[in-house]
């Protein structure tokens, strides 16, 4: 702005000088109006170089700028540029180790499928050879409960000794307490069974129902044997498992429901054991060792 002024007041100042020169001026000498008039050119050529120096010299800052800007993003972009070849390089480092890993891990599971398939084989002939042995120990565990029961056969004073036990098969019908009664006078208690051999031994001594020493009279639906053991203790349950399945405490005989097991029925289904009404006479079997 003050070189606009400037020139302004230069050419403001030519004009007068040109107005004071004029012909109609009498006091002006031709020599000072010529000296002026230099001068007066001289100055606006000064003025006009610098406006031209300083135009000339902002539009090379300028440049000088934006050519260190250019420098400044090729800089960048050479680092980015060496930035992502160290991450590419880097990149296909870690590829190729997770493949080596990768290939590395198949041939293991290669490996622990060979394997696996040779157990699988042998498991199946092992499997086999197990259902075999299985079918084997029940048909050997069937004959020797029949050879045991057979066996069984020494009868003294109308007892029966098996295994160190004597056993007493009533031929008279009484309820279960008084069964009971009647083994105590013997010497002996209703039998606890204990064992698959001893109620394969019952079975082959009996031809119709019989008492046996287990009830739930103190808790329904805990059965108890006569010297106090449970069913868990003695590992050993037969009860009817068709229709209608046992024990199924049924309360239309005895409003008192059925308490006490016999082995076998009326039915004749004499492998296995039925709850019944207590007050039921039937056969009994009395138990005591020698």
């Amino acid at each position: 702005m003050e070189s606009i002024y400037e020139n302004s007041a230069i050419f403001l100042s030519t004009v007068a000088s040109s107005e004071e020169c004029s012909p109609n001026k009498e006091k002006s000498t031709s020599n000072e109006c010529v000296r002026e008039r230099e001068d007066t050119s001289s100055k606006r050529t000064s003025k006009i170089t610098k406006v031209l120096l300083f135009v000339l010299g902002f539009t090379l800052v300028i440049s000088l700028g934006g050519l260190c800007a250019l420098w400044i993003i090729y800089t960048n972009a050479l680092a980015d540029s060496g930035s992502l070849k160290e991450q590419l390089s880097a990149q296909k480092l870690n590829s190729k180790t997770l493949r080596d890993d990768l290939m590395r891990e198949l041939e293991e599971l290669k490996d622990n499928y060979t394997h696996v398939r040779e157990h699988l084989v042998l498991c199946v002939a092992m499997k086999e050879e197990f259902h075999d042995l299985t079918s084997r120990y029940k048909i050997l565990r069937d004959l020797l409960s029949y050879y045991d029961a057979q066996s069984c056969n020494v009868s003294a004073n109308g007892w029966t000794a098996c295994r160190g036990q004597l056993y007493y098969f009533s031929t008279s019908k009484l309820n279960w307490f008084s069964s009971r009664d009647a083994c105590v006078s013997r010497g002996a208690d209703l039998v606890t069974i204990t064992s698959q051999s001893e109620q394969d031994f019952l079975v082959s001594k009996i031809t119709e129902s019989h008492w046996i020493g287990l009830s739930d009279l103190e808790t329904e639906g805990r059965w108890v044997w006569v010297n106090n053991q449970t069913l868990n203790e003695t590992g050993i349950q037969s009860w009817f498992k068709g229709n209608p399945t046992q024990p199924n405490n049924r309360k239309k005989n005895d409003p008192s429901g059925e308490n006490c097991v016999s082995q076998g029925d009326i039915k004749e289904e004499l492998h296995t054991w039925f709850d019944s009404t207590c007050k039921m006479n039937q056969k009994f079997i009395c138990e005591k060792r020698y």
